[in-house]
């Protein structure tokens, strides 16, 4: 079982739809729809129950519910428990388990890059005082090497504010090398070419 969950914005986290519950349990989509009206006061003691209106090829639109680990944890009670059903609701909480620790290590890592950015800045701000292009060339040198995007494709792909957001957590941990190494590379006096070339190679 793939992509059984999420990771949304700040406010919603990581969540389940009633989408991935109704491919995976072989229960129908209204079913769920039905369920989740019929306990929304019991399901929203763990949150507010978000969703998303989907358009369907017919024309009609389609009310696609977002929950949260223990909205969903909740709302499987509420099912008849088959054997589907019971593996479903093994696999969910693994799923949210391993997504919540790839954030957690995201987060980790986002505190450390925000020193190696400004160590990295600094460098640039004593050895290249006359670049006015230089933290930004620097800095899209980076993602583009861990990534292949700029900052900007990125924030515009993820639908975020910082690019560093759109990072796994193995992609933040190669971004924070490879600014440390731009960062010595630029204290032994290398121009940008030789830089870009060095850390393209080491990826």
């Amino acid at each position: 079982m793939e992509n059984l969950v999420m990771q949304g914005n700040v406010k919603e986290g990581i969540y389940t739809t009633s989408e991935v519950v109704a491919d995976y349990t072989n229960v129908e989509l209204r079913t769920l729809n039905k369920l989740t009206n019929k306990y929304k006061s019991r399901l929203e003691k763990f949150g507010k129950v978000r969703f998303e209106i989907r358009p369907l090829p017919s024309g009609q639109k389609q009310k696609i519910w977002h929950y949260n680990e223990q909205q969903a944890t909740l709302l499987i009670t509420f099912m008849r428990n088959t054997e589907q059903v019971a593996d479903f609701k093994e696999a969910l909480v693994k799923a949210f388990y391993e997504l919540r620790e790839e954030v957690d290590n995201q987060r980790v890592l986002l505190e450390r890059n925000k020193q190696i950015n400004k160590d990295l800045g600094q460098v640039i701000h004593e050895y290249l005082p006359d670049n006015q292009y230089a933290y930004s060339n620097y800095h899209t040198l980076a993602y583009k090497v861990v990534t292949g995007y700029t900052p900007k494709q990125l924030r515009s792909m993820y639908h975020v504010a910082n690019a560093q957001e759109a990072l796994t957590s193995s992609q933040l941990d190669e971004f924070e090398r490879v600014k440390q190494a731009i960062a010595s590379l630029i204290m032994i006096g290398q121009p940008y070419k030789i830089i870009k070339q060095a850390v393209s190679i080491a990826k």
